[in-house]
């Protein structure tokens, strides 16, 4: 008998160099400096090297949360020991494709800037499924494809997906950061308006307004791009800023507001809100709390020593609950 999962989520992982370069632009000019005096060692920058790729971070964020969860993902063998010790402990099922794990330098400072060469994640299609990959992912309550920025079969799998997809699943889509792929992701739009593609999209504040300009909409701001999205891609829509979130269906619009946070660490905190957000529709959470919820998980983990999501617990404990 197959497995029941609350969350099937895929596909990339990365090897994340995290660089703390404190401010990223005068970090720039000790590079260039240190180039044009013909190159050498720029000492005393603290970095680690962690599991991450936004399925990855993220089904290591609902595992933590306490959903049971499939990851299928990509890793060559150098790398898998990094990969299967980062979910170590969760109630997760995890499917690796022999493909390269993607590489990434994240300059980590008052933004994070991230150096990415794809290796598997970038040709991720659904020809990668078997049906034993299949019938997991038919198993599930909802199912989540990331990291569309770096996977150049992105929607040909999410294309895939829908066709396969039981009645009541919900397909959960965020794109990543596509501003280097702006024409082809005017085409996903176009898709997602015309075939009602997926059922549930979460944006940061630049992709929201990147994606609003994309499909001609006049929003000035999330709120409203928010609203707007989810109306044109009749879609569920979520929008996560730091100063706020944001969720419409398309006919109203709901907001909660983000306590402000001195960051430890930038890189991840999109996959962990969108984990916590996951986690609040499987309990059947108010859009509201929903939001709240996610904020704090989001604020936890970006304040936590440790670079680790927070449990179901923790995020209580923050709400006051």
């Amino acid at each position: 008998m197959t497995r029941r999962y609350d969350v099937a989520v895929m596909h990339d992982f990365f090897v994340d160099r995290l660089v703390r370069t404190g401010n990223v632009g005068r970090f720039a000019q000790s590079l260039s400096a240190k180039a044009g005096a013909g190159g050498g060692g720029i000492h005393g920058v603290p970095q680690s090297e962690v599991a991450g790729g936004n399925a990855v971070n993220l089904a290591r964020a609902l595992g933590r949360l306490g959903l049971r969860v499939l990851l299928i993902t990509h890793s060559d063998a150098a790398h898998g020991g990094l990969l299967s010790g980062a979910l170590s402990g969760l109630d997760l099922d995890l499917r690796v494709k022999n493909r390269d794990a993607g590489l990434t330098v994240a300059l980590e400072g008052e933004v994070n800037v991230m150096l990415g060469h794809v290796g598997g994640a970038g040709d991720f299609g659904p020809e990668l499924l078997e049906e034993e990959d299949w019938d997991s992912i038919g198993a599930a309550d909802v199912v989540c494809s990331v990291n569309w920025a770096a996977n150049a079969k992105g929607t040909p799998l999410l294309v895939a997906l829908r066709k396969r997809l039981r009645p009541g699943q919900v397909l959960f889509f965020d794109p990543a950061d596509f501003r280097d792929r702006l024409g082809e992701f005017r085409e996903l739009l176009s898709l997602l308006k015309r075939g009602r593609l997926v059922d549930w999209v979460s944006l940061n504040e630049h992709e929201a307004v990147a994606s609003s300009a994309l499909m001609g909409l006049r929003s000035d701001g999330p709120a409203p791009a928010c609203s707007q999205l989810a109306a044109a891609l009749h879609a569920e829509l979520d929008v996560h800023t730091e100063r706020e979130a944001f969720a419409s269906d398309g006919t109203t619009l709901v907001a909660a507001p983000a306590v402000r946070a001195r960051p430890l660490r930038l890189t991840g905190a999109g996959d962990v809100w969108n984990a916590a957000s996951i986690y609040g529709r499987t309990r059947r959470m108010k859009p509201t709390d929903r939001l709240r919820f996610a904020n704090a998980a989001a604020r936890l983990y970006l304040t936590s020593r440790e670079a680790a999501p927070p449990d179901r617990a923790a995020v209580e404990v923050a709400l006051g609950r």
